[in-house]
């Protein structure tokens, strides 16, 4: 899955489960730009893990702070799914 087709669905995603407005990219701050309180990240979290069927572990969590940062751990994990 490319890096584009992952930052596509992590937006549908917060369009749908949390109300976010307008595009989202890379460089979108989680709680500064989308203004994510800690109820509302774990929700991201827990769709990110249902949608794409992976587990982020709390540690990981942790250093995310974009957009950005979601999308390079879920392709990690797809690729250590896949390889």
């Amino acid at each position: 899955m490319t890096a584009a087709e992952v930052l596509a669905a992590i937006s549908e995603l917060g369009h749908e489960h949390l109300g976010v407005t307008g595009a989202l990219t890379p460089n979108t701050r989680l709680v500064e730009d989308l203004q994510l309180d800690s109820i509302r990240l774990l929700t991201l979290a827990i769709e990110i893990e249902n949608r794409f069927r992976v587990r982020i572990e709390p540690d990981e969590e942790a250093g995310v702070r974009t957009v950005g940062d979601l999308v390079a751990i879920v392709r990690g994990k797809l690729a250590d799914a896949a390889g």
